[in-house]
């Protein structure tokens, strides 16, 4: 019998900043399926590779690739507007 598949975190944000939490999301509904990461970048259509480092927080991957897998486990983004602290929004 294959490896099972253990479950991941939730990233401890609910505002996605950075790759990394993003990675910790994807990687976290993944394993909630108890989908195994060949599985995932099938059905997602992108690479084994590409998929592990989205997962790990890679931030020089692919927006395309980032919205395949989003897609592909039923993840939608949300735009906060306001809501998020814009205080690094400021013009010089």
């Amino acid at each position: 019998m294959g490896k099972q598949v253990t479950e991941s975190d939730m990233p401890e944000t609910n505002v996605i900043l950075d790759s990394i939490n993003l990675g910790k999301l994807i990687k976290a509904k993944r394993t909630a399926m108890k989908m195994k990461l060949v599985d995932c970048a099938s059905l997602c259509n992108v690479g084994i590779n590409t998929l592990s480092r989205i997962e790990n927080g890679n931030p020089n991957s692919t927006l395309g690739a980032t919205f395949s897998i989003l897609k592909g486990l039923g993840i939608k983004l949300s735009y906060l507007g306001a809501s998020v602290d814009s205080s690094d929004d400021d013009w010089v």
